[in-house]
């Protein structure tokens, strides 16, 4: 619930704030500003009263057990089924990466080509580009076996060459794929995830908290501007800015401000928009229905994929439509998606029992012990993707770009349930651990 708490308080107490002193420099959407504006008291009572209506549903059933069934029972997950399901990940990864950078034509032009295809300006002609989703298993790869190391210093299990090895070399993927996709959050995850990880299993989190939102924050100010760079052509000038003693680093770090926040203020603009709008305007629940269709690859089975809601919201915030083949569809957002479908009444009562789903995640994946540093990823993985959910509204924006961690985490489920079948002398000296079980 913290990390709801401080979710909520971002996007819907700082952001507003925020839009309200810097007006159109800290906003994306410049029409959507200008014509919709920044809302006003009732625009921030629907906030205040949706947020205290999810606590309620999150607490309201707290007393009735302090242990629910399943609760304080679970194993813990074992970290040597765990580094090896980061292997296989690991290599699925990067097996994808080594076909992407092929069909792309190199290396460099990977990175500098990101942005261009993230947005479809620059078409892959393949139909099977699908295998692209998968090429995230890098990044998992990496924040899994920084776990598994998180688990072995907790437990006071030696740490090998071989183990450091590894875990520098799924970094060094993880950040090439976050380059070649062009965007900031295959960066931001990861960097929270291990975070999260590192902090839930005991760890001094002051000084490394500082450093883990100081590169969020270069990532998401700076990202944008430097992934629309050639990395050949403009690294030399890079180098030369950043030797340069005459730059006016106080005006850098504005844009970086701006650009980190313009991403934030989207959540509150569309609320606001969505207040504008009329009910049903975009269709009733029209995502869900076509959710089925559009998670399977339309080029492999050659069917168009649908945008009548997201189409009409783009252009409803956006002031124009986007070309025929571009990504970039804009979405209402979880309170926008409640409000437009279901009204005020609806979406007040919707937040309440979202707040009751919000306690089921809690209790359904909150690791048995504290240790238990695998576990702790599988739960903020799951917490996580509903903060996605939470800012998009759109189920398909959870389920399908972050298909590998419920690839992942279905791997580890089962590498845990083969285990006791096959669990040898050294493994079971493993789970008995110094404390607990693994």
């Amino acid at each position: 619930m913290t990390a709801f708490n401080c979710y909520y308080f971002v996007l819907y107490a700082v952001v507003p704030i925020n839009v309200i002193c810097l007006g159109a420099d800290v906003v994306r959407q410049k029409y959507a500003f200008e014509k919709f504006g920044y809302g006003n008291e009732f625009t921030a009572v629907c906030l205040l009263f949706s947020y205290v209506l999810f606590c309620f549903g999150y607490w309201v059933k707290s007393t009735k057990s302090r242990n629910p069934p399943g609760y304080g029972g679970r194993n813990h997950y074992s970290l040597r089924a765990s580094a090896h399901v980061a292997k296989i990940i690991f290599l699925l990864g990067v097996l994808t990466t080594v076909i992407y950078v092929v069909q792309i034509g190199g290396i460099f032009e990977v990175i500098s080509r990101a942005s261009e295809a993230r947005t479809n300006e620059y078409a892959i002609e393949s139909k099977y580009i699908f295998y692209r989703h998968f090429s995230q298993f890098s990044a998992d790869a990496f924040v899994l076996f920084f776990a598994v190391l998180a688990g072995k210093k907790v437990r006071k299990t030696s740490i090998t060459v071989r183990d450091r090895v590894f875990l520098f070399c799924a970094f060094v993927f993880f950040v090439y794929y976050a380059l070649s996709t062009g965007g900031r959050r295959t960066f931001i995850y990861p960097i929270i995830l291990c975070y999260l990880v590192y902090s839930s299993v005991g760890g001094q989190v002051r000084k490394v908290a500082v450093a883990a939102f100081a590169l969020i924050f270069v990532i998401a100010g700076l990202g944008t501007t430097m992934s629309a760079m050639d990395p050949v052509d403009n690294l030399p000038g890079v180098v030369e800015l950043a030797a340069n003693s005459d730059v006016d680093w106080r005006a850098l770090f504005e844009i970086a401000y701006d650009n980190a926040s313009q991403g934030l203020a989207d959540s509150f603009i569309h609320f606001v928009g969505a207040q504008k709008a009329s009910l049903w305007q975009f269709g009733f629940l029209t995502d869900i229905k076509d959710l089925p269709r559009d998670f399977f690859p339309s080029r492999l089975l050659g069917f168009e994929r649908t945008r009548q809601m997201s189409g009409e919201v783009t252009e409803f915030f956006l002031g124009h439509a986007l070309d025929d083949g571009f990504a970039g569809e804009e979405t209402l957002g979880l309170h926008g998606y409640l409000l437009v479908n279901f009204g005020y009444v609806g979406m007040f009562v919707l937040f309440f029992f979202l707040g009751n789903f919000y306690k089921w995640i809690h209790i359904r994946f909150k690791p048995a012990g504290p240790e238990d540093a695998v576990g702790w990823l599988v739960y903020w993985w799951a917490v996580l993707a509903f903060f996605v959910y939470f800012r998009e509204g759109v189920l398909i924006l959870v389920l399908k770009p972050q298909l590998t961690w419920w690839t992942t985490i279905a791997l580890l489920l089962y590498s845990q349930a083969k285990l006791p079948a096959n669990l040898t002398s050294t493994s079971a000296v493993e789970r008995m651990g110094s404390s607990s079980t693994v």
